[in-house]
């Protein structure tokens, strides 16, 4: 699902409806009003993303700044002489998808045949594949069930002969918990993710007016 913000050229003031009588400059004053629209909802997304750091305190990843970054012209707008076109959302802006609803994340999105989500379960894995950690993890399972993850792991020496090995030989037992398996993931919707109906309405009719503005006073010789 995406979200189409459509910005009618009307309602933007006496110079705007003036120069939107001008075929030629409608698409320009579309355009515009795009334009500014797609530069405050990347602004807003960025400091959305300054004020909500992860809640296990771990390093940032910086996603919403790249998500942020995706919010451009080139990949978002389309210009006519009549409207401009805002898309945002998608697969290319899936965290954005949580303005319009709860995000329901399952195994095997991106990994095809995975059975489970590594959650992390410390800030020093936030971030971080587990795989990054190479042989440092250990599986476990523990409980009827069934519940699993990985842990850090701890070598310990044996004390005595086993079937699992000799006197003197080493093994990993799991220690701190780095993941748990999950087989979903659930992020209720946040609608503060992007800004307002009314502030993508008033930085649309911003731009549009802007334009307006300027093509007006330059085809009155600079007269207000």
């Amino acid at each position: 699902m995406n979200l189409r913000v459509t910005i009618v050229t009307d309602t933007a003031g006496p110079a705007l409806l003036a120069v939107s009588q001008i075929p030629e400059e409608r698409a320009q004053i579309c355009g515009a009003a795009g334009h500014r629209l797609i530069r405050d909802t990347s602004a807003h997304v960025a400091r959305w993303g300054l004020s909500h750091p992860n809640q296990l305190g771990g390093r940032r990843t910086n996603y919403w700044a790249g998500m942020a970054a995706k919010i451009n012209p080139g990949d978002c707008l389309e210009v006519s002489d009549s409207a401009a076109t805002v898309t945002l959302g998608g697969p290319e802006m899936p965290g954005l998808m949580r303005a319009f609803g709860d995000i329901t994340i399952v195994p095997g999105t991106k990994t095809p045949g995975a059975k489970y989500i590594p959650l992390p379960a410390r800030s020093e894995a936030y971030g971080m594949k587990p795989r990054e950690f190479g042989a440092a993890l250990v599986l476990f399972w523990k409980g009827n069930g069934r519940v699993g993850g990985l842990a850090e792991a701890v070598p310990v020496t044996r004390t005595k002969n086993t079937q699992g090995g000799k006197n003197g030989s080493t093994y990993f037992r799991p220690g701190l918990v780095m993941y748990w398996f999950v087989t979903e993931v659930t992020q209720p919707q946040d609608r503060s993710l992007l800004p307002s109906d009314e502030e993508l309405s008033n930085s649309a009719n911003a731009g549009a007016a802007e334009y307006a503005g300027l093509r007006f006073k330059q085809a009155t010789g600079g007269a207000a």
